[in-house]
């Protein structure tokens, strides 16, 4: 991994861990401004066997349709940076997403997140976020 002196790893992860849990927080509470905001313009949002969003416009509106109708949580764990350089770093997470339901939490969906992101007037930012269910 190459850094600057302004750039360490743990600056890095950070400043990634932010944007993540950000993320997390945006996508429970059914904040999709605070979603497409946490994308460069350009940026895409894959999900895996279900559709590809590209762009701050379309990663707004196709959140829409992800809007929590009830308490929910993702839980993101075991985030690795896997490189990166001033202005790029490339991440993994592992994710379970739990819904409340009349009998409590429950586990609905396992997953892992691949992400690129790039450091924008100093935050960073999705380019790319793949979410990949595990069956």
């Amino acid at each position: 991994m190459s850094t600057t002196s302004a750039d360490t790893e743990a600056s890095v992860a950070a400043g990634v861990q932010t944007a993540i849990a950000a993320y997390a927080q945006a996508l429970d509470a059914g904040r999709t401004d605070d979603i497409a905001d946490l994308f460069v313009p350009d940026g895409v949002a894959e999900i895996a066997g279900m559709a590809t969003f590209e762009g701050r416009d379309a990663i707004r509106e196709g959140y829409r349709g992800f809007s929590p109708t009830g308490p929910q949580l993702h839980l993101v764990a075991n985030t690795v940076i896997t490189s990166y350089t001033g202005e790029e770093a490339m991440a993994v997470s592992d994710l379970a997403f739990f819904q409340r339901g009349e009998t409590g939490w429950a586990v609905q969906l396992v997953g892992r997140y691949d992400d690129t992101l790039r450091r924008r007037d100093g935050v960073w930012k999705f380019s790319r976020r793949v979410t990949t269910f595990v069956p």
